[in-house]
């Protein structure tokens, strides 16, 4: 697991693609957005929050979004698409910081427990499951295909004492790694990459964190990893980590500690079933329907020995 290195010139694929950014009037999003455009980059930027002034004269565009409503995703896209003929990288990077203790006990006026809140589980990890649905939709139509990368986190990979915010950061880790090896055998040329940055300035890390101890990095360093993911077309089905301001795939050497530290568990073999069969959903109904036909057989003959 060796770091990588990380040019300008890493990035002149960009120039005038077509890159939508949810999450991206802000932090990571933000910064992911300015370094897009400076390559020649068409952005269209998705955000519950309007783009700052600053902004403005940019080749950035700002479409009104909120990631837990299915219509306003599909607005968003529909307009990007309008506005530009195609997508070719998607940038799933809307987030929110819990408000509330997810482990704490509520109860109504009955002195009856209440469901959990969900809310960051259903901006980081809904929001983020039903952008990529999109992205996939609009990719699949172009003989160019395209590419997605997900903000997961640190939170998605150790132990992290914030249980909805890890769940949505380990759920949309698992969710890259599903949505890249379903692409690489029916839509080779869509691509789905993750970053998992350790503590970022942005609007979810408070200032004070630095005061703890923590080392802060800076925004554009997560957003120069996002922009090689996508320019880089060689790159599928990585997690970067980035740390300090540097960055490392850490995927493949999570997968190589399990197949080391545990000898007896099979290694590719355990999944290559499925390059045997269309899909899993085909393959149970191809089960069922053999099964069916199983019955039906005993049945007749049960029915002639009767008869006989």
């Amino acid at each position: 697991m060796s770091e990588i290195e990380i040019n300008d010139h890493d990035f002149q694929s960009l120039k005038d693609k077509v890159i939508l950014i949810t999450g991206g009037s802000s932090g990571i999003g933000l910064k992911t957005a300015f370094l897009a455009e400076q390559q020649g980059a068409k952005v269209v930027v998705g955000d519950i929050n309007p783009l700052t002034a600053d902004v403005e004269g940019r080749n950035i565009v700002y479409v009104p979004l909120d990631v837990t409503s299915w219509p306003s995703q599909s607005e968003y896209f529909r307009k990007a698409y309008e506005l530009h003929g195609r997508i070719d990288h998607v940038f799933a990077n809307a987030a929110v910081a819990p408000d509330e203790n997810f482990l704490d006990e509520k109860f109504d006026e009955d002195g009856q427990l209440k469901q959990p809140n969900y809310r960051t589980m259903d901006v980081g990890q809904k929001g983020v499951i039903d952008t990529v649905f999109l992205a996939l939709h609009y990719m699949k139509k172009q003989p160019t295909g395209g590419s997605i990368v997900i903000t997961s986190s640190v939170a998605g990979i150790v132990s992290f004492p914030v249980p909805d915010y890890s769940v949505a950061k380990h759920a949309v880790f698992g969710l890259m790694r599903s949505i890249d090896y379903n692409m690489a055998r029916t839509y080779p040329k869509i691509r789905c990459n993750a970053v998992a940055p350790s503590w970022t300035e942005s609007g979810l890390v408070p200032p004070a964190l630095a005061e703890l101890g923590a080392v802060v990095q800076p925004p554009e360093a997560v957003a120069r990893v996002v922009a090689l993911l996508m320019a880089d077309g060689a790159r599928r089905g990585q997690t970067v980590y980035i740390h300090d301001g540097k960055a490392a795939e850490v995927g493949a050497a999570l997968y190589d500690a399990v197949v080391k530290n545990c000898p007896a568990v099979p290694g590719p073999e355990c999944i290559g079933v499925f390059d045997k069969m269309k899909s899993w959903v085909a393959f149970e109904e191809e089960q069922r329907r053999k099964g069916e036909q199983t019955k039906e057989r005993v049945d007749e003959q049960q029915e002639g020995v009767r008869t006989g």
